[in-house]
């Protein structure tokens, strides 16, 4: 299969107007994940319904269920960004384009690779990418009374399909992370709250 890769290195606010269509996504899709408030019409246009969304080895949940959920945040946290530090934009070539050669041996073993990776959407797909980016994920929990920011490492991929540059959706999203300091700051506050400790002195290094 070809394809083409774009690079960007930074925050996703410094991609530029002029990037790649799947670097020009992510400046849209990330500040609305990012979002505290009204996430959930910001967020779901961006994915197909269907689109599963799979954290670590944890079964797939799908957008249809999970996007709704994400306004709930604003309950819990005052901050949720990421930081971006690189991200990669793989163009890749679709079936019926013309500079693809495939000899009639392999085109059947090309074509049943090609359905597995992507299930195609209705009306004329013309964009396949994938998207890639490493970041820090930074949240702090609305009821920290020291607003303590949890930051942890995060790499996820997504892919991409669409007619053109603006009609690009998610059709599924793979996050691997750790989560674990996360829960322990919730655990934490938790305990603060029941014995009036210091939330702050538990964090793990």
């Amino acid at each position: 299969m070809d394809s083409s890769v774009t690079i960007h290195h930074g925050p996703y606010d410094s991609i530029p107007d002029t990037a790649s269509p799947g670097l020009k996504f992510l400046k849209r899709f990330l500040p609305a994940m990012d979002s505290a408030r009204d996430s959930d019409d910001q967020i779901a246009p961006l994915f197909t319904p269907n689109a599963p969304i799979i954290i670590g080895s944890n079964p797939p949940t799908f957008a249809y269920r999970t996007t709704p959920l994400m306004q709930v945040r604003s309950d819990h946290f005052s901050h949720f960004h990421h930081d971006v530090h690189v991200a990669w934009d793989i163009d890749l070539v679709g079936p019926n384009d013309p500079s693809n050669k495939i000899s009639s041996e392999s085109e059947e073993f090309v074509s049943a690779t090609r359905v597995n990776l992507y299930a195609p959407l209705p009306g004329n797909i013309r964009m396949k990418r994938t998207v890639l980016y490493e970041a820090t994920s930074e949240t702090i929990f609305a009821d920290d009374p020291d607003q303590f920011m949890v930051k942890v490492r995060e790499f996820s991929v997504i892919d991409l399909q669409g007619k053109d540059d603006e009609d690009l959706q998610v059709v599924e999203m793979r996050i691997f992370t750790d989560s674990r300091p996360v829960q322990a700051r919730a655990a934490a506050l938790h305990t603060q709250s029941a014995f009036g400790e210091s939330a702050t002195e538990a964090e793990p290094e």
